[in-house]
């Protein structure tokens, strides 16, 4: 595992007013989750454990009802969004969400900065899974809710970004699990996505444009549009987040 606790360009954004304040000489908290998990040594690289090898190649078999196909890098490919390579900056293995596929040719949404792209792939060249999971996010009515198929395991009450800095809209990707020590403005965990902010980021900011979904030490901001750009949720959605959420699941976040 190649993570390389410097490379903290790739962090995430961070959370709102508390990173607003450090960026005015504050130094109740880190810049940003991924300079958390820096200083804690504590990258989350659970993966989807299921995968699919066959001499003979075949897609995996798809299970019944909602599901999205997913697949591990395992070596650098080049695609025309770029080259992507096995692990992320922040020490996670690398999941594709494969949007469509036709045979062996899938096309993938590969993360970018400061947009990701759908991109050819060949799916032989990728470990392979389906799941059945994704996270639904409302930032209208400020809500977050995790699905698994047809099921809706929870919704939760969430932080979105300000009207300054508004969390980013589209179809998007979990690139990212990071965990965190106890107490810590992000809370105990994080997932990473191929969002990134484009607007509002204060002058001098130097915490990355990563947006992510994330815990945070001010639950009463919860409910409210208070941060740089990213989801803040409370302790029980981060359990669930952390329990159910795959690399390479699919994050849609909309009004």
């Amino acid at each position: 595992m190649r993570f390389r606790l410097l490379l903290l360009a790739a962090a995430l954004v961070g959370a709102g007013s508390a990173a607003a304040l450090q960026s005015r000489g504050d130094d109740d908290a880190p810049a940003t989750p991924a300079v958390a998990a820096a200083a804690a040594g504590t990258t989350d690289l659970a993966a989807p454990s299921t995968t699919h090898r066959e001499a003979a190649w075949a897609l995996p078999a798809a299970p019944a009802g909602p599901r999205h196909l997913i697949g591990r890098v395992e070596q650098t490919m080049r695609t025309s969004a770029g080259k992507v390579h096995p692990w992320t900056a922040l020490g996670s293995q690398t999941w594709l969400l494969i949007v469509r596929h036709h045979g062996h040719v899938g096309w993938a949404l590969v993360p970018g900065d400061p947009r990701s792209h759908l991109a050819r792939v060949d799916l032989r060249r990728l470990q392979l899974r389906w799941t059945s999971v994704e996270v639904d996010v409302d930032v209208s009515s400020l809500t977050l809710s995790v699905k698994d198929g047809k099921r809706t395991l929870g919704t939760f009450p969430v932080a979105a970004g300000m009207p300054s800095s508004p969390t980013p809209r589209g179809r998007f990707s979990v690139t990212d699990r990071v965990s965190f020590q106890p107490g810590g403005p992000y809370g105990e965990f994080a997932l990473g996505l191929s969002a990134h902010q484009t607007a509002g980021l204060p002058d001098g900011w130097t915490g990355g444009d990563q947006v992510a979904i994330h815990g945070t030490d001010k639950p009463s901001s919860i409910g409210a549009y208070a941060s740089l750009g990213c989801v803040r949720v409370g302790s029980a959605a981060l359990r669930l987040l952390q329990k159910t959420v795959p690399l390479g699941a699919p994050v849609l976040v909309h009004a």
